[in-house]
């Protein structure tokens, strides 16, 4: 058992696909780089923001992220997973930059909607990558190191935000990308990319260094029969609406995606110290927020050998209905802090938190990427992650830009209550639909979405 760990092809894979996910660590850094200095930007003479000025610059990274996915899922399949994922670190390097040299807001603006455009392209065909290197056992470990690397980027500006002055903090931010660049550069191409270009040696020989082996010709002869099944209609678009297998799979993903970013986890990231300084504690709301990140971390480790242990659908399950009872929670402490005249307790609110972001990492954080990862064929993969994306950056926009006048029209509790009844529907939509995938080649998984409902 403990051989089999280290057979060398599993090693690569492993090594590959995390130095791939780098791209996505450096989305997270970006997604979530402005929020540690919402408060002192308020401040600065350079920029004197407002509270609407910071609630849009918040949400501005959600509008390149809108844009890119699409693009990025078509440029994908033109030139390569390898080479779209490596634009990640050179548009993010060129944000930074930007920043740096002009102090304002209108540059800042630029700079989050530059960064979502990486995010868009990072969260989009990162996945695909890991998905299309990865051998079907071990997809769902490799890609849930996707919620790992999303949730350590994070980490790192929480950590470095707060205590560096503003060009210092863009200083640590500069070497992640481009060590990603560089080292990524070296990396290979998937075999998948390189059978819908007809070029079969050359994914056999990216086949025998993932696999390790010379015998790869039952794996090839499946793969190649797979793309040609799937790319048998030249058009993406008219197979991904009016194929019944890709438009369930594509619904599907898509509750998934709604569930992802309208139950909360956009707010949760950009609005911690906000959140966690409504309620007594015995750290700064900055420090508690370090502690956030790093939970969403820890678990996200534990959350990358779920999928395949119980399987995609018991864990989404697990995860809406978990979501639901969390939110009801942290709901019940705002409503009494905000509505009644009895002392709410703060334990409910860091307890209803902290339930939430268990519950999301174990399903709805990591299990998107690794659906969108298996469940299309060669030609749709690209274009359906990249609306499936792009949707989300919509999703996602909405949530953070009504999360304020929200508060200040309602109260707090009717945020987290919108998020309980989201998680709910979401979960009765997928008990009902989703089916398994966990363990199958991307090509069998057509036979399983064919069958009916």
């Amino acid at each position: 058992m403990f051989l089999g760990l280290f057979n060398r092809g599993l090693v690569r894979q492993v090594v590959v696909s995390t130095i791939s996910q780098l791209s996505v660590f450096v989305s997270g850094a970006a997604y979530c780089w402005f929020e540690p200095l919402t408060l002192r930007l308020k401040e600065d003479p350079n920029f004197m923001m407002t509270t609407e000025g910071v609630s849009w610059l918040i949400a501005l990274v959600e509008f390149g992220a809108v844009l890119s996915p699409i693009l990025a899922g078509y440029l994908s399949d033109w030139y390569g997973r390898k080479a779209v994922v490596l634009s990640v670190g050179p548009i993010c390097v060129v944000g930074w930059v930007m920043a740096v040299i002009w102090k304002n807001i209108w540059v800042l603006g630029i700079m989050r909607i530059l960064h979502g455009v990486a995010v868009g392209i990072g969260f989009t065909v990162a996945p695909i990558y890991t998905a299309e290197i990865a051998d079907p056992k071990l997809r769902g470990a490799l890609s849930g190191t996707f919620q790992i690397a999303l949730y350590t980027g994070a980490l790192y500006v929480f950590c470095t935000g707060p205590y560096l002055n503003y060009d210092n903090f863009i200083y640590t931010s500069l070497p992640v990308p481009i060590v990603f660049t560089i080292i990524f550069s070296f990396c290979p191409e998937t075999p998948y990319y390189f059978l819908m270009g007809g070029k079969e040696e050359k994914a056999k020989e990216v086949l025998m260094y993932f696999r390790d082996s010379t015998d790869v010709d039952e794996e090839i002869a499946q793969m190649k029969a797979a793309v040609e099944e799937e790319t048998s209609d030249s058009s993406s678009w008219r197979t991904l609406f009016f194929d019944r297998g890709e438009r369930k799979a594509f619904i599907i993903v898509n509750i998934v995606c709604i569930a992802k970013f309208m139950t909360g986890m956009p707010v949760i990231a950009n609005y911690a110290v906000e959140t966690f300084s409504m309620a007594s504690s015995f750290l700064p709301p900055e420090e508690m927020s370090i502690v956030l990140m790093g939970m969403l971390a820890g678990i996200a480790v534990l959350a990358a050998f779920l999928s395949d242990w119980f399987g995609r659908k018991p864990l989404l399950l697990v995860s809406c209905f978990g979501c639901l009872f969390a939110h009801l929670l942290t709901g019940l402490y705002f409503y009494i802090h905000e509505k009644t005249s009895y002392e709410a307790q703060p334990w409910m609110m860091y307890l209803g938190i902290v339930l939430y972001c268990f519950f999301s990492d174990i399903g709805l954080g990591p299990l998107l990427q690794t659906l969108l990862g298996e469940m299309f064929g060669a030609n749709t993969r690209g274009l359906a992650g990249g609306i499936t994306e792009g949707l989300g950056g919509v999703w996602s926009f909405i949530a953070l830009k009504a999360y304020s006048p929200v508060n200040e029209t309602f109260g707090v509790y009717l945020n987290f209550w919108f998020y309980s009844g989201v998680s709910f529907v979401s979960g009765v939509i997928l008990w009902i639909m989703l089916y398994e995938t966990a363990g199958k080649t991307i090509g069998e998984k057509k036979k399983i979405d064919k069958s009916p409902s």
